[in-house]
């Protein structure tokens, strides 16, 4: 039995069973035509363009976010350098503000035990 002969009669069946309309949609091309069927090729090579824009976009987004990183970097050790210089200048102000007043103090401690010496 040929391939024909098979497909002549499950047509038959077919009408016989839904009407002659349902038989022909059935084993007829599909409505949009044979064309419109998507086959598991057409899907792959859809997703493998999909793949490769993705992949392409995520390179562009991870440069962008290095180049990103890299200025804020920058931009943080340029804050860093400020403010240990004002740090640095301030602590130099309390040392030397400190050394003063400590030699003032070392002045009036000796004048005064010269003081108290000369009176006993």
């Amino acid at each position: 039995m040929t391939t024909e002969d098979v497909r002549v009669r499950l047509r038959t069946k077919l009408e016989s069973t839904f009407g002659a309309e349902e038989a022909s949609l059935l084993m007829d091309r599909p409505p949009g035509g044979w064309t419109d069927l998507v086959t598991n090729q057409v899907l792959e090579g859809r997703l493998d363009a999909l793949r490769y824009e993705l992949v392409g976009q995520m390179a562009e987004l991870r440069g962008d976010l290095r180049a990103e990183m890299a200025a804020l970097r920058g931009d943080l050790r340029a804050e860093m350098a400020e403010i240990r210089g004002d740090l640095v200048a301030t602590m130099e102000r309390g040392f030397r503000a400190q050394t003063w007043r400590l030699v003032g103090t070392t002045f009036v401690a000796f004048g005064m035990f010269a003081t108290l010496v000369r009176i006993t």
